[in-house]
């Protein structure tokens, strides 16, 4: 079996004002496609015109080329080797933080398209399951202006079946004051069952979400 094409799919949904989003506005899908028609899908949460970028670079010298361009022709069950390939292909332009990006999104395809051809569920060509089950949280973008509008959202998520629900962007983080009123809020729209979460983006918290 061998690569004939790496395909990157930027996907975004229409949206208002993006700066109070937090990445779940927009994606980069990956699919390996084969010369056996298995195709392998991966994703990418970062920049997708960035990646797709770094995807379809057309070749420069040994250690700055596109992935696609170091992918096709090669074996896709041979992912280690593959990764080294594209690490050692991208060192003049990569080595961290998008790029790595790029190559995880491919790595992620590479294994879907090996557990397809091994007719398994990834989780077992890693190694085993470990659970059948996975809680999830919503995560409401734009979670709306005041505490009553952001709270009618959170309980719209609960009433379509999520236990947990995060709360991110403006209003969010703006002072202490306003997030309790939200969180009281919306504690009493969801009721005591289900988790209430914010990631603080402000000036007087960042980088923390409580749960």
């Amino acid at each position: 079996m061998k690569i004939v094409d790496v395909q990157a799919i930027p996907l975004r949904v229409p949206r208002g004002n993006v700066k109070d989003l937090d990445g779940s506005q927009d994606d980069l899908l990956i699919r390996i496609q084969t010369d056996e028609g298995i195709e392998g899908i991966g994703e990418v949460d970062s920049l997708p015109e960035v990646v797709k970028a770094i995807i379809e670079a057309p070749f420069s010298h040994s250690w700055s080329a596109g992935l696609r361009e170091l992918l096709v022709g090669e074996d896709p069950s041979d992912i280690e080797r593959l990764w080294n390939k594209m690490y050692q292909g991208t060192i003049y332009y990569g080595r961290r933080a998008v790029a790595i990006n790029a190559m995880s999104g491919v790595d992620i395809a590479l294994w879907d398209l090996k557990g397809k051809t091994e007719n398994k569920p990834i989780s077992e060509v890693l190694g085993g399951i470990y659970r059948d089950k996975i809680p999830v949280y919503a995560s409401l973008y734009p979670i709306g202006q005041t505490p009553d509008e952001i709270a009618r959202n959170a309980e719209h998520a609960v009433q379509r079946g999520f236990h947990a629900v995060k709360l991110d962007g403006a209003p969010i983080g703006q002072n202490a004051k306003t997030d309790r009123e939200i969180l009281d809020e919306t504690r009493k729209a969801i009721g005591d069952r289900n988790r209430t979460g914010l990631g603080y983006e402000g000036s007087y918290r960042k980088g923390a979400t409580l749960f």
